[in-house]
């Protein structure tokens, strides 16, 4: 089967790699097509992509945006994304200016926990890119005050923990909407949680972003046992969905089972999500 991961971050969100250092690492990993999908950002995908046409490595233009369904976070990818849409890029930074905001609150919520934090040097981390939680678990891990990144989210940042901030952030919904007016098929992250916060009711979830017109549900991913997946390809059977999936790589101890190469998804997921972003393209 053809290397293909369609969920990878890098520095232009909270992952650890740069986009053409990314890229050089999935060519060596057997990969012959990405999609860069960082949170919130485009920023990294025609660095990427130039990265790729020098290696052939196809690359393809993503995002990943965190929406919020009845208090619970959800995450909606788009594949196939139009970069230079005006519409996507005013909300993108709407979305960036509220990952700011969020990261302050929780720097000022980390003081009063006895964790204090520089602020300046949350800001290098990110390099440029969009502030997340994961920037600001690496400073917690730098000061000693957890021993992995992942600690850190269990026990502050993770969502009902102490140094939780919640992010005003789109509705599933409005982000698949969204994502077709910038010309990209829309699929539905890690259905099933990783971020060790409640499961949200896929029943109810799935057929309302079915309604609001999902394309696709990400069915191979990282950490999936056999009977998850199969219970989601069932899922995509039932709504018409496309069957895609990806790694989740960021590198730096965030997601540390996510390995590039070990996610392949079929190629004719990866031709179905073309033609449905083309047909976006062409309404």
């Amino acid at each position: 089967m053809p290397g293909i991961d369609l969920h990878l971050h890098t520095t232009a969100s909270d992952g650890a790699f740069a986009p053409a250092d990314l890229v050089r690492m999935a060519y060596e990993a057997g990969l012959d097509c990405i999609a860069i999908t960082d949170h919130d950002s485009t920023d990294g995908v025609a660095i990427a992509q130039e990265a790729g046409q020098g290696l052939g490595v196809r690359v393809i233009a993503g995002i990943e945006f965190n929406t919020m369904w009845h208090g619970q976070s959800v995450h909606i990818l788009g594949y196939f994304v139009d970069t230079e849409h005006p519409e996507l890029q005013a909300v993108i930074a709407r979305q960036r200016d509220g990952r700011l905001y969020r990261a302050q609150k929780i720097i000022e919520k980390l003081a009063t926990l006895d964790m204090p934090l520089v602020w300046e040097e949350i800001l290098a981390g990110a390099d440029g890119g969009a502030v997340g939680r994961p920037h600001i678990a690496k400073a917690m891990l730098a000061q000693g005050y957890v021993s992995e990144a992942n600690e850190a989210f269990d026990r502050y940042l993770g969502h009902g923990m102490p140094a939780y901030v919640e992010q005003p952030k789109l509705t599933p919904s409005d982000a698949v909407m969204l994502l077709h007016r910038a010309g990209a098929a829309a699929g539905l992250a890690h259905p099933y949680n990783v971020e060790g916060a409640d499961q949200v009711d896929l029943g109810i979830l799935v057929p309302e972003l079915a309604d609001a017109g999902l394309d696709a549900i990400e069915t191979y991913y990282t950490g999936y046992s056999t009977e998850q997946r199969s219970a989601i390809l069932q899922m995509a059977q039932q709504f018409s969905l496309i069957p895609t999936g990806g790694s989740d790589f960021h590198g730096g101890g965030i997601l540390v089972q996510a390995e590039l190469g070990a996610i392949r998804v079929p190629p004719e997921s990866l031709a179905r999500l073309e033609a449905e972003a083309r047909q976006r393209t062409a309404r």
